[in-house]
């Protein structure tokens, strides 16, 4: 069962970690969020995150926000998410939630379209 917490076992490494989800994984995408998934190494680990946000979102303090959001988001809900799977999150630009139900209906809808809910 993996922790509840956002510590190092639920984050992408390094640029080899975000290089393989993108190459060897799958796009999906929604209204805020384009999610790319791939299944990684360890699979008992349960699933970790990568997040990435570009400049044409906002400045700083809002990408950081919305960083934030998402994070906690996946934190909340990483025990229902499959194991095994390594997700990036692309914020899109227009993005704009302000409240953490806002971007964890979104999270979990585009997971679920996905198929990357536990069974």
């Amino acid at each position: 069962m993996p922790s509840s917490r956002f510590g190092p076992e639920a984050r992408l490494g390094g640029r080899k970690d975000y290089q393989r989800v993108f190459s060897d994984g799958r796009k999906h995408v929604g209204r805020h969020i384009i999610l790319w998934s791939a299944v990684n190494d360890a699979p008992q680990n349960g699933a970790r995150l990568g997040l990435s946000v570009s400049v044409k979102v906002g400045n700083a303090v809002l990408r950081n926000r919305l960083k934030r959001l998402v994070r906690e988001s996946f934190r909340l809900n990483r025990a229902l998410l499959a194991n095994g799977r390594d997700l990036v999150v692309y914020l899109r630009p227009g993005c704009r939630w302000k409240k953490r139900q806002e971007a964890e209906t979104d999270l979990l809808e585009l997971c679920k379209k996905a198929g990357l809910m536990a069974a």
